[in-house]
C-alpha cells in the first residue's frame, strides 16, 4: 500500500494542504549558515510541495531540483517561483529506481517527505536518497519527532530520533544532529535536525 499521486493531487486541489506555511522552514536557514552543503553541491529536494524550500537553497547559490510526485504541487511550485535562478521543478516518483540511473546529487534535503509517506516505506525511502546522491553526498533534514497525533495515524507519521538511526546508519555517516534553533510556532519540540554524509 502506498499513498498515490491522485491522493496528494486531490489534497493540494482542495487547498488541504496544512504542512504548507507559505515560506521556507526557519530551521533551512541554520543548514545554509553552516554552509552544511557542499559549495560546488547539486541539490534535490524530494517531495518539494509548493517549493519554499527549495526556492530557498537555489537563492543561496546552490543550483536546486525540487521532485514532488503531485502534478499539482509540481505546477504551483513553478509558479510560485519562477523567476529563481537555478531552480527546477519535476513530477517524478520518489521510489522509481531508474531516476538513479539518470542523475545524482551532492546533496538532498529533506522536510516532510519521510513523514509523509507510509511508515513501512521508509527502508525504501532511506534507499532511494542513498542511490540519488553520490558518494560523500550530504543528506540533511528535518525529522518530525512529535506529531501530536494517535499512534500510527498520519500522515504526518511519526518516527523517533532511534528509529531515524537505525534506519539510516548503515548507508550513512552521522555528522550531527540538534533540536533545531528555529521552527514554526506550531512544532516548536516537535522537531530534530540531523546532518548525515554518504558512506563510500
Amino acid at each position: 500500500m502506498t499513498i498515490g499521486s491522485d491522493t496528494w493531487n486531490e489534497r493540494y486541489q482542495s487547498g488541504d494542504t496544512p504542512w504548507d506555511k507559505g515560506t521556507y522552514t526557519p530551521a533551512l536557514l541554520e543548514v545554509l549558515a553552516k554552509q552544511v552543503i557542499p559549495a560546488e553541491a547539486e541539490v534535490l529536494v524530494p517531495g518539494c510541495g509548493y517549493g519554499h524550500d527549495a526556492a530557498a537553497i537555489a537563492q543561496a547559490g546552490y543550483p536546486t531540483t525540487g521532485m514532488d510526485i503531485a502534478e499539482s504541487a509540481v505546477k504551483g511550485a513553478r509558479l510560485a517561483h519562477q523567476g529563481v535562478d537555478g531552480l527546477d521543478f519535476v513530477q517524478e516518483d520518489l521510489f522509481d529506481p531508474t531516476l538513479s540511473e539518470e542523475k545524482r546529487y551532492g546533496a538532498i534535503w529533506e522536510h516532510t517527505c519521510y513523514c509523509a509517506i507510509l511508515p513501512e516505506q521508509r527502508p525504501d525511502y532511506v534507499r532511494a536518497v542513498a542511490n540519488l546522491l553520490e558518494n560523500d553526498g550530504i543528506f540533511a533534514g528535518i525529522f518530525f519527532i512529535n506529531t501530536e497525533m494517535p499512534e500510527g495515524e498520519g500522515p504526518p507519521f511519526e518516527t523517533s530520533v532511534e528509529e531515524v538511526h537505525q534506519r539510516f546508519s548503515d548507508r550513512f555517516e552521522l555528522l550531527w544532529e540538534k533540536s533545531p534553533d528555529a521552527t514554526f510556532p506550531t512544532r516548536e519540540g516537535c522537531e530534530w535536525l540531523m546532518v548525515w554524509r554518504k558512506k563510500s
